[in-house]
């Protein structure tokens, strides 16, 4: 059986994609893909087969139902919030948050009080938003990888940046999304 549901099937999962913070090229290789090409086409409208969008549905975190049209949220789950004993109920695919204590991130758009979800990955890419545990801290800060060198740096301000090699400090994870209350 052959599925594009109009919010369709390509809506949907471009959308999560972006919400996960995933390259097409990143997303295919979840799915065993060696390109993107195919990504591409499914976000164009073409049409899969179920099998696909199961594999599809697996590599969002997201179920089938959902993908299909049968469920109208994805599913909610709770994440840890890191330095605290709560727990907040999201759609966001992660696998810890932080809260943003300050205003260093502010040229990034992180402002003070922002909660900013994080996955956890192998390998991490140059100018990527990151949390670190450095001196017993938890910060969020840009990273940049020279050779054997790693450099943190403030979105604002060059002048502040922790610059180690890479055995002396732990990146916990990669940003992926962040939720801001107004008002």
């Amino acid at each position: 059986m052959l599925y594009n549901e109009v919010m369709n099937l390509a809506d949907k999962v471009k959308k999560k994609r972006i919400e996960l913070g995933l390259s097409q090229d990143e997303l295919a290789k979840k799915m065993g893909y060696t390109s993107r090409s195919s990504i591409n086409k499914i976000e164009k409208g073409r049409e899969v087969s179920d099998k696909i969008v199961h594999k599809l549905a697996d590599a969002l975190g997201v179920s089938f139902s959902y993908l299909m049209g049968f469920e109208e949220k994805p599913a909610v789950r709770g994440i840890e919030v890191l330095g605290t004993l709560q727990r907040v109920e999201t759609n966001i695919k992660a696998d810890f948050c932080l809260y943003m204590n300050d205003f260093s991130m502010k040229e990034a758009g992180i402002l003070k009080n922002d909660l900013v979800f994080f996955v956890k990955k192998k390998q991490y890419k140059a100018n990527s938003i990151v949390c670190i545990q450095f001196e017993g801290d938890r910060l969020i800060r840009r990273f940049h990888e020279y050779g054997n060198v790693w450099v943190f740096r403030d979105a604002g301000d060059p002048e502040h940046e922790i610059v180690c090699a890479k055995e002396e400090i732990e990146i916990l994870g990669q940003a992926c999304a962040l939720e801001r209350k107004l008002g």
